[in-house]
């Protein structure tokens, strides 16, 4: 079974050690590569859209503070990437006044939630509903 990579672009050491742990427990194979600055995020995308030396991902996970800059999305370039889909979910603990963004990729917006039980049980199955996705 090959493993699938995920993309977790999260801030927080907390709830990036609780997703990675989640994420490799139950099932199918993961590989996480864990971005926790905007500064990483701007050069995994260059890598990967512009010098195409990063695996395209086949899960990304996003804190939607970090994916935000100025008011631009930094996802958005990955609609510029031929033949793939890679499913978004973000993940965020941004209050009532966030207004969601969609693009090509971003499958949808989740609010995580105080109770870490809860919050397991999310990640848990955003594993098994996304990753299916992909081959």
């Amino acid at each position: 079974m090959k493993a699938k990579n995920v993309l977790l672009i999260e801030n927080c050491d907390l709830d990036a050690i609780l997703i990675k742990e989640s994420l490799k427990q139950n099932g199918k194979l993961c590989n996480i590569n864990l971005l926790q600055h905007r500064g990483e995020v701007a050069a995994y995308f260059e890598k990967l859209i512009v010098q195409k030396k990063n695996e395209i991902p086949d899960l990304i996970i996003a804190n939607w503070e970090l994916i935000m800059n100025n008011g631009v999305n930094m996802l958005t370039p990955l609609s510029s990437l031929e033949n793939s889909f890679i499913p978004v979910v973000i993940f965020t603990s941004s209050g009532p006044d966030m207004r969601p963004h969609f693009n090509k990729q971003t499958c949808c917006y989740i609010k995580k939630p105080l109770d870490v039980r809860e919050f397991l049980a999310i990640i848990k199955e955003i594993k098994y509903s996304w990753l299916s996705f992909v081959n």
